[in-house]
């Protein structure tokens, strides 16, 4: 073979070869842009089962300190008030006055029974939370496996051509041709995710709002009030939460005066009117931390995050993960379309 073939031989390889050095470092900046838009897409996800897991939470407190209170008078209307009314049997008029504190306390017992709002929905953000999570787990792990495969393939790809090695040519070529076809699919499926995500953005609240109802049954009210937590929406609470206030200030001044005229006539009242003022002293402390809990601005803090983490870092995620996929679909067709005619030149060694 004469000299300037071999030459001109020489320099075609090494053209391939600096042209698909410069494919690696573009298809490597997309491979870098993929883990990127991966991890914020992760940490967008997280967020909402993370915020999804704290209204569950609170939720599940309000529940809980509604039973226990409701519990609580209910043993006392049947226990001390009960023991009461037989030991100041002889006064009359303070026997009304026990009979007027019954009515009371399981007039409030009866008010607080009826506050919880999710009877239908009580564990539906937990089990949101988990199906998202075990979604996001393996989309995680899908996109992961999906990189490393896009990286190997151009190492591969760089060791048959510097080692002119055909058959790890056409056996990358084959690869990508495959990996070609999953970056074009990503690229759909991420396309429809940012256009439906992004029109959920709009307007969040309309959406959640009708979904929410459709599903559970839920107060347009109540949903309303926690959804903007504004000043112009009138607390749907409000009403009940005031009725026991006042119930719980009459009791209290009832007790007072039972203890002051019925004390020193029947010794034996003390025991019950004590024991009736503590458990009243619990009452009043859940009342107050049921009040806090029952606030907006504790479950509307939870969904403006979740809002904040699916449309903020879920959705610049998904961006980058586009790109990636663009990226990658442009790389892989051209090493599809430029293998071939690479592997054609190699001299046998």
């Amino acid at each position: 073979m004469k000299p300037s073939i071999l030459i001109y031989l020489f320099f075609l390889f090494f053209s391939v070869l600096f042209s698909f050095l410069l494919h690696f470092v573009h298809h490597s900046a997309g491979i870098g842009i993929g883990f990127y838009g991966n991890s914020e897409t992760n940490d967008g996800v997280y967020q909402v089962t993370y915020s999804l897991l704290n209204a569950n939470h609170t939720l599940s407190s309000i529940d809980t300190l509604v039973s226990e209170t409701v519990e609580l008078l209910s043993a006392t209307v049947r226990g001390d008030l009960t023991q009461l009314e037989e030991t100041l049997s002889p006064r009359m008029e303070l026997v009304a006055v026990v009979r007027n504190t019954r009515r009371q306390a399981e007039a409030v017992a009866q008010t607080l029974d009826g506050i919880p709002f999710w009877e239908d929905a009580r564990g539906g953000p937990s089990i949101l939370a988990e199906q998202v999570g075990y979604l996001e787990d393996y989309r995680w792990l899908a996109y992961i496996l999906l990189l490393l495969l896009d990286l190997i393939i151009c190492l591969f790809i760089l060791l048959g051509l510097a080692k002119q090695i055909k058959w790890l040519v056409i056996v990358m070529a084959v690869m990508s041709f495959l990996v070609l076809i999953l970056s074009w699919g990503s690229m759909g499926l991420e396309t429809a995710a940012a256009v439906g995500l992004s029109d959920f953005c709009f307007e969040p609240d309309g959406y959640v709002m009708n979904t929410t109802q459709a599903r559970t049954g839920l107060s347009p009210d109540i949903l309303q009030y926690y959804l903007t937590c504004s000043q112009d929406i009138f607390n749907p609470f409000q009403q009940r939460l005031t009725m026991c206030q006042r119930a719980l200030s009459n009791i209290h001044s009832q007790l007072y005066g039972l203890e002051r005229e019925a004390v020193p006539h029947f010794p034996a009242a003390e025991k019950n009117i004590l024991s009736i003022q503590s458990t009243l002293n619990t009452t009043e402390s859940n009342f107050h931390h049921l009040v806090a809990l029952l606030n907006c601005r504790g479950l509307h803090k939870d969904y403006v995050d979740a809002l904040k983490g699916l449309c903020y870092d879920g959705m610049e995620g998904l961006l980058f993960l586009l790109l990636f996929s663009f990226f990658s679909a442009l790389s892989f067709t051209t090493a599809v379309c430029s293998l071939p005619r690479a592997w054609k030149r190699f001299q046998n060694r």
